[in-house]
Order: C-alpha cells, then sequence, then structure tokens
C-alpha cells in the first residue's frame, strides 16, 4: 500500500477536456488529485503541489508520477488500478487513532496536528488526574492555541503533570479577583497570577504586597504579570519596584482623581469664603453701628455732668 499523506496532492477533476475518466480514477482524482501525464490528450499535467513537504509520502508519489508518465498512463487507463489507490487514500487520509486514548484527549491531538507519542503521552499523563480531568483539558486548549510550538509546550505540560505541579484552572480567590478589578488585567495575565500564586503558598502574603507595588506603577499591568510570571513559577525573587509612576497607571490615576477632587472642594471654599466675608463686613458694620451709638451715649452724658458742675459754681 502507499504510505500516509497521499491526501496532500492535487489533481485534475474527474473531466478534463471535455474527456470523461474512468470510474475508478474518478474517485482517485476525488480523493489525491493525481497529476495526469502529458502524453494523454486533453488531460494538462498540474504544476507540482507546493502544500506537500519534501520527503513526505506525498511527495515522493508526485516526483514518481512526475518523472514516469507511463504510470500515469497505466493508472488512467486501469479503473480497477485507480479504485485500489482511491481507497488506499482514503483510509491514508483519515485521522490516525491509537488504540485505547480516550476520545477527548484524541480529539485534542487533532485539533493541534499532535503525533502519535505525545498524543500518547498526554493520555497517560490524565489517566492520574481523574479529579481535574476536564480542567485540565480546557486549561491545555487555553495555553496550546497561543503556542508557536503546541507539541514543545505540551511536553513541558505534561512533565508539570507527572510532577504534579501543573495547574488546571486555577482558584479564583479573592486576592486575585482584586487584582484583576484593580489593574484591569487580562484573562491570561490573571490565569497566570493565579496559577503562580497557588504554587507559592509560603509566601504568598509578601508576594500578593509585593505584586500590588510592581502593578501599581505600571501602565501595562498585563504584560507586567507576564514578566514576572517566571520568577514566580521558578521561585526567584521579583526585585524591587519601579518607584516611577507611569502615565496611566493605577497610581496616576487614583492621583488624577484626588486632584479632581480637590479642585471641586477649592471652588466650594472660595464661593462660601466671599459669603463670609460679606457676612464678616456686616457684622463688622453693626458693631460699628453699636460702638458709634455708645460712644455718643457717653459724650451726651459727659456733656450733662459739664454742665451741672457749672451751675453749681454759679450759686456759689
Amino acid at each position: 500500500g502507499l504510505p500516509g499523506g497521499l491526501a496532500g496532492l492535487t489533481l485534475p477533476s474527474p473531466t478534463m477536456g471535455g474527456m470523461q475518466l474512468p470510474a475508478g480514477l474518478g474517485a482517485l482524482a476525488g480523493l489525491l488529485k493525481l497529476p495526469m501525464p502529458t502524453g494523454l490528450p486533453g488531460l494538462p499535467m498540474p504544476p507540482p503541489v507546493g502544500g506537500a513537504p519534501v520527503g513526505s509520502a506525498a511527495q515522493t508519489l508526485q516526483n514518481m508520477l512526475n518523472a514516469n508518465p507511463q504510470l500515469s498512463a497505466q493508472i488512467a487507463a486501469n479503473p480497477f488500478l485507480a479504485a485500489q489507490l482511491a481507497n488506499i487514500a482514503k483510509a491514508a487520509s483519515a485521522p490516525t487513532q491509537v488504540t485505547g486514548i480516550n476520545s477527548e484527549v484524541q480529539e485534542l491531538a487533532d485539533h493541534f496536528g499532535l503525533d502519535e507519542r505525545i498524543t500518547k503521552q498526554l493520555d497517560d499523563a490524565l489517566k492520574n488526574r481523574g479529579d481535574t480531568f476536564h480542567d485540565d483539558l480546557t486549561a491545555l486548549y487555553d495555553i496550546l492555541d497561543s503556542a508557536r510550538n503546541p507539541a514543545g509546550l505540551l511536553s513541558v505540560k505534561i512533565k508539570e503533570m507527572q510532577e504534579n505541579t501543573f495547574i488546571g484552572k486555577p482558584k479564583m480567590d479573592k486576592d486575585i479577583k482584586e487584582f484583576q478589578k484593580m489593574y484591569k488585567l487580562d484573562d491570561q495575565a490573571t490565569r497566570k497570577l493565579a496559577e503562580a500564586l497557588q504554587n507559592r503558598p509560603a509566601t504568598r502574603e509578601e508576594d500578593v504586597k509585593l505584586i500590588h507595588k510592581h502593578l501599581e506603577t505600571s501602565n501595562q499591568p498585563s504584560a507586567r504579570v507576564m514578566m514576572l510570571f517566571p520568577k514566580l513559577r521558578s521561585g526567584q525573587p521579583l526585585g524591587e519596584p519601579d518607584k516611577r509612576v507611569a502615565p496611566g497607571s493605577y497610581l496616576d490615576r487614583q492621583q488624577q482623581e484626588k486632584d479632581k477632587d480637590k479642585d471641586r472642594r477649592g471652588g466650594g471654599d472660595r464661593r462660601g469664603g466671599g459669603d463670609s466675608s460679606r457676612k464678616g463686613r456686616s457684622r463688622s458694620r453693626d458693631r460699628d453701628r453699636r460702638g458709634g451709638g455708645g460712644r455718643s451715649r457717653s459724650r451726651s452724658r459727659s456733656r450733662d455732668r459739664d454742665r451741672r458742675r457749672s451751675r453749681s459754681r454759679e450759686r456759689r
């Protein structure tokens, strides 16, 4: 039989140039898309397929057919041979499922194009994690979805499962929720932070305080979490946070709110101060009036005493 990978070849349609291909070759054309020899009238040879990787079974067969037009002619003239090749191609193009692999694990493997070896390793690792099986699979979809090399990253995660350090769905406790709300962390940064803190119970309280100091001055807190994550995961010290307050950071926003409140209160004081000043001046004028009347009465009594003394001297 032909090796796997045949489905990567491209072929002309069953009818080309007004000529009907044999029934077996028509079925083959729908699966393999084998190139027709240049010697057949009305059946031009399509260009080689660039999608087939060099050295693959598909590329090998492609090269054979390009180099041997007689073989292509034999396939075109022999419906029985074409039907056999069609059946082989159909079987080769079907997803290969390793015996005994969990169907959900196999679905993840097919989604990311994982080979048989690492699929079996993942299945073995997950069999020992029955309580967190579905959470682990969900987390793996999220983790591998953005990976440049899903198989390589999965190898790391399988090792974490074997060492019992892999966290499929980290716990979203009050500290993590506070981090997410205060600094508007994205989902990936929130999950990474929860995963890291869950693995550091001995230093969690100190870690939370120091992470706050790192994030409150940053205007890109999610990116800062991703920078801190390798140190958190490996147990390294986080280092001193940046003292400079970046524009748009949490502390910067808090200071802006304080300034706005101060301006609002200051405007009210200035208006209130004007009223107070006017009231003060009014009270001052009232005192002046009362004080002026008192001085007038005092002068009147002094004149009366002077008159009485003068009349007394005249009698004498």
